[in-house]
This record gives structure tokens, C-alpha cells and sequence, in this order.
């Protein structure tokens, strides 16, 4: 018996398969990490801070509005404190003649008085402090004082012309057009600062003769503004002036 022979497919070495080396592979495009998603929080704090924010303004408006109704229900209050704290005292220093100065005071003491004792509303205390304030009472005894230095010290001419421009002047007031600011502006020449006076300055002593002069230039320009003849006039007295703006606020108030 002879022997079978060997399968040749069985006896052949099995091939090995070739590997090919590995193909690089691109990676595919990934979207990044998403963050967990919230829920809607609504609006949040804003409509509350709005809803603050209109409150305090209308409870400002309110305030204010109230702060202003009790000031004006204090204008006689207010009026009787600047005249009797301020206003008096400035006219017992101020340069009137004696006799024009008591009766000055003698009236805005009454004045005092008179509110005091309620005779007077609020708008006609507020309207005859705001009349006495723009009166020129106090700058009305400075004049004098000038008057009488360019008398002394200046020339003839000078002094006549200083007299009559200083008349027109005070004339200016007696038909109610010049105020307290206007003659500021005129003796600005003839002050020197000093702090403790109510208004900042006083007279220079003794007045320089040049300085006179630019008052008299100054006291033309405004009379020539206001129309007041080119002449002299009688002193009109600074008493009757106070009384008639008194009366004027208590029938129509202030300006």
C-alpha cells in the first residue's frame, strides 16, 4: 500500500499577507465643548432699580415743593430777621445826617414792629424788604460825605459841579429809577476794601480830590441814562423816599 501523498496546498508554507503601513488619518472637525445651556433668568434687578429710581425722583419734587411752600410761608419771618439783624445796624453806622438817620431807623423799627404783630402778608413783607434793599440809603449818606470833601479840599468849579451832579443823582431816585447797584457803581472810585464792613469796603479818608472826579463823571453818565435835567435840584430827603417805598410794597409788593 503505498503512501498517500502529502496535499501540496497543505504542505505550502501559508503566504504572509503584507501589511501596508498605516495611512495617516486626518481627524474629523469637532465643534467645541457647548456650555450647558441655561434657563431664561427673566429680566432681573432693572424694572426694581427703575421703579427706585422714580420713587426718589418723586419723592424729591415732593420735597422740594414743600421746602418751597414753607419758605414762602416765612417770607415775613425771613424780612423780620434781615431788618432787624442786618438792616438796622448798617444804618446806625451808616454817614446820614443825624437827624435823617433816626428818622430812618425810627421808621423801619415801626416797620419791624408792624410785622411782628402780623399786619403785613407774606408777599408785602417780601415786597418792602426787596424795595429797602434796592434804596440806595446807606450809599445816600456816602454822597454827603463826598459832597462835602470836594467843598474842602477841591476847587470852586469842582465843587459846583460835584453838588449839582451828585443832586441829579439823588433826583434819580426820588422819581424811583436808580438803585443801591447804581450808586455802587459811582462811588467804586472813592471805596477801599474792607472786610469788616456788611458791604466790603468804606470811604477812603481822606477822599483824593481825583477820585471825586471820576464819581462826578460816573453820577453824569447815569443821570444823563435816566433823563434827569442837566441842573441842580434841592436834596430830596432820604426818609420820605423809605416811607413811600414802604407804602408801595405794602399795596403792590415787590418789583
Amino acid at each position: 500500500m503505498s503512501d498517500e501523498s502529502a496535499d501540496p496546498e497543505a504542505e505550502r508554507e501559508p503566504e504572509l499577507e503584507s501589511v501596508s503601513p498605516e495611512q495617516p488619518t486626518t481627524p474629523s472637525p469637532t465643534s467645541p465643548p457647548q456650555p450647558p445651556t441655561k434657563g431664561d433668568d427673566g429680566p432681573g434687578w432693572m424694572p426694581a432699580i427703575l421703579a427706585a429710581t422714580a420713587l426718589m425722583g418723586i419723592a424729591g419734587f415732593v420735597f422740594c415743593g414743600f421746602s418751597t411752600w414753607l419758605l414762602f410761608q416765612k417770607r415775613t419771618e425771613f424780612a423780620i430777621r434781615t431788618l432787624r439783624d442786618a438792616y438796622i445796624p448798617e444804618l446806625e453806622q451808616s454817614l446820614l445826617e443825624p437827624d435823617e438817620k433816626q428818622l430812618v431807623i425810627k421808621q423801619v423799627t415801626r416797620l419791624v414792629d408792624e410785622m411782628q404783630r402780623g399786619k403785613y402778608e407774606n408777599w408785602q413783607s417780601a415786597g418792602i424788604l426787596q424795595r429797602l434793599q434796592r434804596l440806595p440809603v446807606i450809599q445816600w449818606g456816602e454822597l454827603y460825605a463826598v459832597d462835602a470833601a470836594a467843598t474842602k479840599n477841591a476847587s470852586p468849579e469842582v465843587a459846583a459841579e460835584t453838588s449839582k451832579q451828585l443832586s441829579r443823582l439823588r433826583r434819580s431816585v426820588e422819581v424811583g429809577k436808580t438803585t443801591s447797584f447804581d450808586f455802587e457803581d459811582v462811588l467804586t472810585p472813592v471805596y477801599i476794601a474792607d472786610s469788616t464792613r456788611p458791604g466790603g469796603h468804606r470811604l477812603q479818608q481822606p477822599i483824593d480830590v481825583d477820585a471825586i472826579i471820576d464819581v462826578v463823571q460816573r453820577a453824569r453818565l447815569v443821570a444823563d441814562r435816566e433823563k434827569v435835567p442837566d441842573e441842580s435840584f434841592s436834596n430830596a430827603r432820604i426818609e420820605a423816599i423809605v416811607r413811600e417805598q414802604i407804602n408801595a410794597g405794602v399795596a403792590d409788593g415787590g418789583f
